[in-house]
């Protein structure tokens, strides 16, 4: 295990730390991201285009995909996991399937012998009993929007060990497993709630809700609870007895922190989970009208402090919307959303909000950002630390007031990140400690020190800015 030591100043004192900076994945120990000052992910499902050159995919630190993806690097080093661990032994792969909450009974998500198959030997009526069953029209439930998904029963516990026993399979087994070289597999709709929105089988006009969650017409949320975390106490440990790991969509970290921190106190924690719209998010009314939606500060901060707090869980803060282009390439970051937020300006915003929460020492944190969705995905030069590292944290996040508004300000070795996670702009907000830093964007921070030094700065809503000490270069030249 590769170690590392670090000086960190903290309220005026000097602490010497220890770090050791690598983390279990399935039964191997990896350094995590090493050389960066911001660990990132990829998400890559639906066609097969869409992919960056296996060189430039190989930069991130962690990719979720789907697996019949597996041919598109294909090289003499193996199929497309192995082409790309091959270019960066670091990097962890995850393959896409819905969790064990749901039954997908499209084509390329089956499970076994098919759905019908399901229904025959273990639907309503048969003592083991897989299918969830609605309280009212005691039916199968369909959902909305994704109508080729169906509800299960989690608490079958022949359900759960036949859903990871057959994703195993359907991943890593056999002569030449298409999965060859992946970490695990990314089970989705995984958390401690009932996934939403369900319907008789073929009639959506008939909503309804599973009766094996509901005692005397009363819903009860944790008998779903229970049932997911018995998944979780045998499941974890079973894959990392065979090399993998588990990372579910877990999600809801800003209005529901406690359940994060429940998450990462498990017995078996997962390796790793998602925030799926960690910052930004397209969701709801005005995510639907092709605006990037912000969590209000509350709800950030949740965001933030639960991110800092995870010991033992890896958290994938998962950073998209829309914008109004055509382009397909990296020329989208270029364009706004329907309120005039520009793509680069959002990004800043997100990855000055991630470094507030990130741990660089127990290395807890990746981040993500798209505005194409989950069909390509682009390395942005924002995340190489040749033109981005500031050094190591030194302390947590504060909160500064201008003479209007506020930010929230975290000092690293090089300089400071800031955001204004507000609805309201920041105006002159003075440099901590009365220095003076080079204020630098999207649009400047390749040329650092062709910025002027300034005392005070302006921070409008929604955006975020680094602020480069004197003496300091914006990449990882100065850093050990």
């Amino acid at each position: 295990m590769r170690k590392m030591f670090c000086f960190i100043c903290v309220f005026g004192v000097s602490l010497t730390l220890l770090v050791a900076d690598s983390k279990a994945v399935g039964n191997e120990e990896k350094v995590i991201a090493p050389g960066k000052f911001i660990p990132t992910f990829a998400v890559k499902y639906g066609s097969v285009k869409g992919w960056p050159s296996a060189e430039e995919a190989a930069k991130f630190d962690l990719i979720d995909t789907s697996v019949h993806h597996y041919k598109v690097h294909a090289s003499k080093h193996g199929n497309t996991w192995q082409t790309l661990k091959y270019l960066n032994h670091n990097i962890i792969i995850v393959l896409y399937k819905n969790g064990p909450a749901l039954y997908n009974t499209a084509s390329w998500g089956q499970l076994g012998e098919g759905w019908d198959w399901i229904k025959e030997h273990h639907g309503k009526g048969i003592s083991d009993r897989w299918t969830a069953v609605g309280l009212r029209h005691n039916g199968y439930l369909q959902r909305k929007p994704y109508p080729n998904e169906r509800l299960m029963y989690l608490g079958n516990r022949n359900w759960q060990r036949f859903w990871v026993h057959q994703s195993y399979a359907k991943f890593f087994s056999g002569a030449e497993p298409k999965g060859a070289g992946a970490d695990g597999i990314f089970a989705d709709n995984t958390q401690y709630k009932v996934p939403p929105g369900w319907y008789l089988e073929g009639q959506p006009d008939k909503e309804d809700q599973p009766k094996d969650y509901y005692r005397d017409g009363t819903y009860r949320p944790e008998l779903f609870k229970a049932d997911m975390k018995y998944f979780f106490s045998w499941a974890v440990p079973w894959l990392k007895q065979r090399g993998r790991v588990l990372v579910p969509n877990f999600g809801g970290m800003a209005r529901e922190p406690q359940s994060w921190q429940e998450l990462d106190s498990e017995p078996h924690p997962p390796f790793a989970a998602m925030e799926e719209g960690a910052f930004v998010h397209p969701w709801g009314t005005l995510g639907r009208q092709g605006n990037f939606v912000f969590w209000n500060e509350k709800e950030w901060l949740n965001q933030i402090n639960t991110m800092r707090k995870l010991k033992n869980v890896c958290v994938l803060m998962n950073v998209h919307g829309p914008v109004i282009s055509d382009a397909d390439d990296i020329r989208r970051m270029n364009a706004e959303d329907a309120s005039g937020n520009r793509a680069w300006d959002v990004l800043w915003y997100a990855l000055t909000s991630f470094l507030q929460g990130h741990d660089d020492v127990r290395q807890n944190a990746y981040m993500n950002f798209t505005v194409w969705g989950y069909s390509r995905f682009y390395w942005f030069d924002e995340f190489d630390p040749e033109y981005l590292h500031l050094g190591r944290a030194c302390g947590q996040y504060e909160k500064v007031a201008g003479t209007e508004g506020h930010v929230h300000l975290r000092q690293f070795e090089d300089g400071w990140v800031a955001v204004n996670p507000t609805r309201t702009d920041a105006r002159a907000v003075a440099v901590p400690s009365g220095k003076k830093a080079r204020v630098l964007t999207h649009d400047t921070f390749k040329q650092a020190q062709e910025q002027p030094m300034a005392e005070r700065f302006d921070l409008p809503s929604h955006q975020g800015v680094i602020l480069l000490k004197p003496g300091k270069q914006a990449g990882n030249q100065d850093n050990p």
